[in-house]
């Protein structure tokens, strides 16, 4: 997997790409609008628990909040394929006024039961903006420049869930409760505006809308590369409770958030590298490559023995993370079903998030059991798994098969 680069031309795809309005704005604006998606469940568990004192509702509205955006994702992007991505517009709307409601049910005492189910409505209507930009920025990047953009987004993924986060814990210490989700409401449409009315998103029609009968899972190298996608998100999730479980074991809980800024970093550095090159192989060699990098990376972290060195590790396993996931979505532009690129993008993203919380979930039992440094190899077990049904069968990614 080797890149034809030199020190000038390093970056050059990302000048000529960010030099072109038509890429640039469309990334822009995605970004703002994916805010409100990484500030939202903070936001809802800080108002929810001050509403009602009880965790226990507020990680109940927030985990139906998380299921009810799974679960609709494909239907989002059925509509995105079929009407075009103006249909972004009404379900941000609807989504918006949905976060208000969420804000005066809490505000106004309603019972649980009506909080949850208000938190389900902002799940349903949670716009696929996410999946909007991966299927239009083929036709906007073209060949050379489609790693460069995969790139970008792989790395916005991890900005929006960082700052998302960052920008709420600002917004709770200078508001009202319940001001930092009606922020986001407004944030999110506005950026959902911003994006709809660029020139590429408007004129975006799909490649033709196919019937319902032909799913984006009737491939078989879908399903394939979602267990790809997830295996990489279990050590997301993994990461997201091991190393602060790590840093607790040695009575330094406060620097948690440093250990998952490092391997954030570490991601958003090995995307910017990714992006900038011109890779010779496929982009199912890449991935087989890259599974093996991020288990590896991930293993790693188990003979960490203190913070300073759990650092720097933490830095270097997340470098594989951006890289592999661009992959993925130039893997997925390649065998989607025609006609079916949005949904397919959106299969990802519904892989992406039961893979989180598989991830989660194994870090917990495991942590409890054997400690942080088990659930490290544990997550690198499920990628070696899935890296080595790639190796062993190469054509397992191709479009047909």
């Amino acid at each position: 997997m080797r890149a034809r680069m030199t020190g000038i031309e390093f970056l050059e795809n990302y000048r000529q790409m960010f030099a072109r309005p038509d890429i640039a704005r469309p990334i822009a604006a995605a970004f703002v609008a994916r805010l409100r998606d990484g500030g939202t469940p903070l936001a809802m568990v800080l108002l929810v628990q001050h509403g009602t004192g009880s965790f226990a509702v507020a990680g109940s509205a927030t985990g139906a909040f998380g299921l009810a955006a799974a679960l609709s994702r494909p239907l989002h992007g059925r509509l995105l394929d079929r009407l075009g991505q103006r249909v972004l517009l009404a379900t941000a709307a609807a989504n918006s006024a949905a976060m208000l409601a969420f804000v005066a049910a809490v505000r106004l005492g309603a019972p649980p039961p009506v909080v949850v189910a208000v938190a389900v409505l902002i799940g349903l209507l949670l716009p696929a903006q996410a999946a909007a930009l991966r299927a239009l920025l083929p036709d906007l990047a073209g060949e050379r420049l489609r790693p460069a953009a995969y790139a970008v987004e792989a790395n916005a993924q991890e900005l929006t869930a960082i700052s998302g986060p960052l920008i709420v814990g600002v917004l709770v210490a200078l508001l009202p409760p319940g001001g930092a989700l009606a922020v986001l409401a407004v944030v999110g449409f506005a950026g959902t505006v911003w994006y709809v009315t660029a020139p590429a998103a408007r004129a975006w029609r799909g490649t033709g809308f196919v019937g319902p009968r032909r799913s984006a899972l009737r491939a078989p190298a879908m399903w394939t590369l979602m267990l790809a996608v997830a295996s990489i998100s279990v050590i997301l999730g993994v990461v997201q409770v091991a190393l602060p479980a790590f840093a607790g074991d040695r009575d330094a809980t406060h620097l948690a958030g440093l250990l998952l800024a490092a391997f954030a970093v570490g991601s958003l550095l090995g995307g910017s590298a990714y992006g900038a090159g011109q890779w010779r192989s496929s982009a199912v060699h890449q991935l087989r490559v890259l599974l093996l990098v991020v288990a590896a990376g991930v293993a790693v972290l188990a003979v960490a023995d203190g913070m300073a060195l759990m650092t720097g590790l933490a830095l270097v396993a997340g470098l594989g993370m951006a890289p592999a996931f661009a992959v993925t979505f130039l893997a997925c532009d390649a065998i989607a079903t025609a006609g079916r690129a949005a949904e397919s993008f959106t299969w990802l993203g519904a892989a992406n998030t039961a893979g989180f919380g598989l991830g989660g979930t194994l870090a917990g039992f495991t942590i409890e059991w054997a400690g942080p440094g088990a659930a490290f190899v544990v997550a690198a077990t499920v990628v070696l798994t899935v890296a080595a049904l790639l190796w062993a069968r190469p054509d397992a990614l191709r479009a047909g098969t």
